[in-house]
């Protein structure tokens, strides 16, 4: 989907856009057509109501206040446009010169924009009018001047978190200059956030040249504009209201639709939240089977789209899983595979636009599948629980620790702060914190990083979960922190009968634990059965593969490291066929041509793949 067309499809944009259009035409041809009316004055009709030679009624000169409000539109809109224009150029300027500058360039910058921004900006503008030269354009220019500081600020503050990452700093490793850093890296990664600001600072500009006009410092008579006629409406309010109404509902319009319009441009700017609905895709069905009453979780034809459109590529695809209770099962395959997103959709916790769909989702008789609702929340938030891979990203960092451990058992089982706060001390107590009752004080960076992953299993464990989702929980500790988690699990599982279903590339990781395992590949799971069975005798080739690439300590120290060539597949490559052909050296035909079915090999072995279903004929 293109920005162009994820921009068309927006209702927002749509109806920003048709506002501004119709703004747009009355500023071209509303002076032609009534500008002779708009100034014709008639004091024998002076302050009236409306009526039908005056359908909003006329103002203290007897003109037509309809007409004037028409024929305003021109010089309100070029008036906003200009200073808009000039606070952003001037404050993306020296906004971005101050971000990329050296740090006590920056710092000085920064303390002069705190003491500019301490002076209240309709002062400036008053002030910059007295200024500039005495013309109509002048209040517009004052009001871009005074609303520069405020765009520069925004600037340095969105410039700041992109400037904080790593491809930033590895570009300047590269010796890229501070300007091309600015234009190549740091204004692309802020477009959304700036489009909205940035439109909003066209509104906000609007209402401040208005706001001139109606303290007498902006357009001077004989010209007009909506701030005027607002200032000269309100003194006859309670005779002829629509002279102040009719301008006030034109200021307001026009910056909701300037607002609007930024909020729509944001989305286009940011491919990773384009969109087009949350469509259903054609052709899915919903079986009427039952649910598999030995399984805690059940999950049939679960399929995860970019935005769930009928031309949206799968990112997963058909995937079906059960997990009894008490069962620990391994989902494993190479980055890209789909796992995490896998997950994501059974906690009902996907990023919008990416949607999931599946002929059946089902936690112990509960459909998940269900429209969001209390009952629901209270079946996610009680009975399953995700465990994320990275720690410092699920902590939130303003709280305190023992906030975040209590928010969900008061939040689901109605516990009093004593009560969750007992129980999140036993919970830190099971995952082997030290000094839980000081912990629970502390804030996210306190703790090491095997302390925090810690802390996030035992915030998922608090509610007491039938099921929980880790996703790569050990990937980012090193090998003594690792085996700790990884013994906690177990631990969990043995002492409350948690299921599992544990995430990871590392097939070491999930043979020692896992019950069964589950292989995913290009967004499928190409093959699944106990552990033992699929780590001793595999029959897909990307199991085998991936067997294959595994260091071990019986890997000869002169062998040439194993490696699996070629990448994964991305969405929507891959039409016809298996997903593992074109890195499959035993694919025929057929694999390139068919995709394959999975086929129950019996003794609990599934396996979609052709060679695999020849071999075992």
């Amino acid at each position: 989907m293109s920005a162009r067309r994820a921009f068309r499809s927006s209702p927002v944009a749509l109806t920003a856009l048709g506002t501004l259009g119709v703004l747009v035409v009355l500023a071209v041809v509303a002076p032609m057509l009534w500008g002779p009316a708009a100034v014709a004055v008639d004091p024998a009709n002076a302050v009236r109501g409306p009526g039908s030679a005056h359908p909003l009624g006329t103002d203290r000169l007897g003109r037509d206040v309809l007409a004037r409000t028409l024929v305003a539109t021109r010089t309100s809109l070029l008036l906003g446009l200009v200073a808009a224009l000039t606070a952003t150029v001037l404050g993306l300027t020296a906004g971005g010169l101050v971000a990329v500058a050296g740090p006590r360039a920056r710092a000085a910058g920064l303390r002069v924009l705190d003491a500019v921004l301490a002076f209240p900006a309709i002062l400036t503008a008053i002030l910059a009018t007295l200024v500039l030269p005495s013309a109509t354009v002048s209040a517009a220019l004052a009001v871009g001047i005074a609303g520069a500081p405020g765009v520069m600020r925004i600037t340095v503050t969105l410039a700041a978190s992109v400037l904080a990452r790593d491809y930033v700093a590895a570009a300047r490793g590269l010796g890229v200059g501070r300007t091309r850093v600015l234009l190549r890296h740091v204004l692309p990664g802020i477009a959304d956030s700036l489009a909205v600001s940035l439109s909003v600072v066209a509104g906000v500009s609007l209402v401040v040249v208005s706001s001139l006009s109606f303290l007498g410092v902006g357009v001077q008579p004989p010209g007009f504009d909506w701030g005027g006629m607002l200032s000269q409406g309100l003194r006859d309010l309670y005779v002829t209201p629509w002279a102040a109404i009719a301008p006030a509902v034109m200021i307001a319009l026009a910056g909701l639709a300037f607002g609007l319009f930024g909020e729509a441009l944001a989305r286009a700017a940011n491919p990773s939240v384009w969109t087009a609905g949350r469509t259903r895709r054609p052709g899915r069905t919903r079986p009427a089977a039952q649910a598999d009453p030995s399984a805690l979780l059940d999950v049939r034809g679960l399929t995860v789209t970019a935005d769930g459109t009928p031309d949206s590529p799968e990112i997963v695809s058909e995937v079906d899983l059960r997990v009894g209770r008490g069962e620990i099962v391994g989902l494993v395959g190479e980055s890209g595979s789909g796992k995490s997103l896998t997950m994501l959709a059974l906690a009902r916790l996907l990023p919008h636009p990416v949607t999931a769909d599946a002929n059946m989702l089902v936690l112990d008789g509960c459909d998940l599948r269900e429209p969001p609702s209390k009952r629901l929340d209270g079946v996610l938030g009680t009975r399953l629980a995700l465990v994320f891979q990275n720690p410092a990203a699920s902590l939130n960092p303003a709280l305190r620790l023992g906030v975040q451990l209590t928010e969900g058992p008061r939040r689901h089982r109605g516990l009093s702060r004593a009560q969750a706060t007992r129980l999140a001390l036993a919970g830190l107590r099971d995952v082997r914190i030290p000094e839980p009752e000081r912990r629970l004080r502390q804030y996210p960076h306190q703790l090491s990083g095997g302390q925090r992953q810690r802390v996030t299993i035992a915030m998922g464990l608090a509610a007491g979960p039938d099921l929980l989702l880790a996703d790569e929980p050990t990937t980012a500790l090193d090998n003594t922190l690792r085996s700790g988690v990884l013994r906690l699990l177990h631990e969990v599982n043995a002492r409350h009968g948690t299921a599992i279903v544990l995430v990871s590339h590392d097939l070491a990781v999930v043979g020692g634990l896992c019950d069964r395992i589950a292989v995913m590949y290009a967004g499928r799971i190409v093959e699944e059965g106990p552990t033992a069975a699929v780590m001793t005798d595999p029959r897909h080739p990307y199991t085998q593969a991936l067997i294959g690439s595994s260091l071990t300590m019986t890997t000869p120290l002169d062998a040439p490291v194993p490696a699996l060539d070629g990448r994964p597949p991305r969405p929507g490559e891959i039409t016809a066929g298996c997903a593992f052909a074109l890195r499959c050296s035993q694919a025929q035909e057929q694999c390139r041509s068919v995709r394959p079915t999975r086929r129950d090999l019996g003794d609990g072995r599934v396996v979609a793949c052709w060679v695999a279903e020849r071999s075992s004929a």
